[in-house]
């Protein structure tokens, strides 16, 4: 009797596995015939941290970025990502095989990260391709116009009121930023209000893009690590237009690159046939 328990019991792990098995392999959504898995929803979702939803929505972009791939015979091959990933290491002052000797010591599988760099070059290219024919140049007047609607973004204030904190290591000051009040050993703090004009260009980029009530990014400083909490900015005021020209004109293709890459993609969704087998 024991042994028929014992029998039947595996019998029904057995067919518990397969059919959750099944289901994990399941397919979800078809997009213009290709399958997305219910597998693909959950790892995105575990990978990205996308509602189930939201890593549908973009599981159906990145099949119709493939589509556009192949519509557009974008290829990038080995030699391409060899030679992004050698002009990478150029930009930090080594070659490859000591950027690739750094990313695996901490941790980075190679084989990934040349995936990422082959997604990034093709992802690149499709875009160049779909925006070659959809954006004019901007005029004198546009520029006025956009910078006049968005001054704030061209402003620079007199002065910035910050507490800095300084410790250590990283992980001290990612303690507090997670915990403000929290009292963290080795973690000094001070008040101060900094003159604009005697702050770098990087230092002062990253200041005042940081929104009142938030921290900058922890930076290495003198054998420390450092966050400055925003707390105002002193009596802001616009950069002159001339003085900003090529920051607008950057910004503005910026916001409209987005746009003609968002609504491409609208419309591409719009016409692919989606058929939704199962939800997630």
């Amino acid at each position: 009797m024991k042994k028929t328990l014992k029998l039947f019991s595996i019998s029904l792990l057995f067919g518990f596995t397969t059919s959750f098995g099944g289901l994990v392999d399941a397919v979800s959504i078809v997009v213009d015939g290709e399958p997305i898995t219910l597998y693909e929803v959950y790892k995105t979702g575990q990978e990205t941290g996308l509602p189930k939803e939201k890593a549908v929505e973009y599981l159906i972009k990145e099949r119709l970025k493939d589509k556009e791939l192949k519509r557009l015979a974008i290829v990038i091959d080995d030699f391409d990502v060899n030679q992004e990933i050698e002009r990478i290491a150029q930009q930090n002052g080594i070659d490859s095989l000591k950027l690739r000797t750094i990313l695996v010591n901490k941790g980075v599988d190679w084989d990934k990260y040349k995936q990422s760099i082959k997604e990034k070059l093709q992802q690149q290219r499709l875009y160049q391709k779909i925006l070659s024919t959809k954006i004019q140049q901007p005029s004198e007047e546009t520029l006025k116009e956009y910078y006049q609607l968005h001054k704030d973004e061209f402003s620079i204030p007199e002065a910035i009121n910050v507490i800095q904190y300084s410790a250590p290591s990283r992980q001290a000051l990612q303690q507090v930023m997670q915990n403000p009040m929290a009292s963290v050993p080795g973690v000094t703090q001070q008040a101060q209000t900094i003159p604009s004009e005697k702050l770098n260009q990087q230092l002062l980029f990253m200041l005042t893009k940081t929104p009142k009530g938030e921290f900058t990014q922890i930076i290495p400083a003198g054998g420390q690590f450092v966050t400055f909490f925003i707390q105002d900015f002193v009596n802001k005021k616009p950069i002159p237009f001339e003085k900003v020209k090529e920051r607008v004109y950057a910004k503005w293709m910026e916001e409209k690159r987005k746009e003609a890459i968002e609504s491409h993609f609208e419309k591409m969704r719009a016409a692919a046939n989606i058929k939704v087998l199962r939800m997630p």
